[in-house]
């Protein structure tokens, strides 16, 4: 396979471009501490209740 480098293109400017910021944002992030997060039971409890509560407006 071989790898053609256009340096003029704009397209490789664009790709290079969209590097970086993707390096910039993931450096700016910072975790959830685990004191926040939900349990797996209680996300899909929650998302339960939810589709329960559409689900009777529905028939209601």
């Amino acid at each position: 396979m071989e790898l053609v480098v256009q340096k003029n293109s704009t397209k490789t400017a664009r790709t290079q471009a969209a590097k970086r910021k993707v390096q910039s944002v993931q450096t700016d992030m910072q975790k959830t501490p685990e004191s926040e997060l939900t349990s797996v039971e209680e996300y899909f409890g929650e998302v339960w209740n939810r589709y329960l509560e559409k689900y009777e407006k529905l028939q209601g």
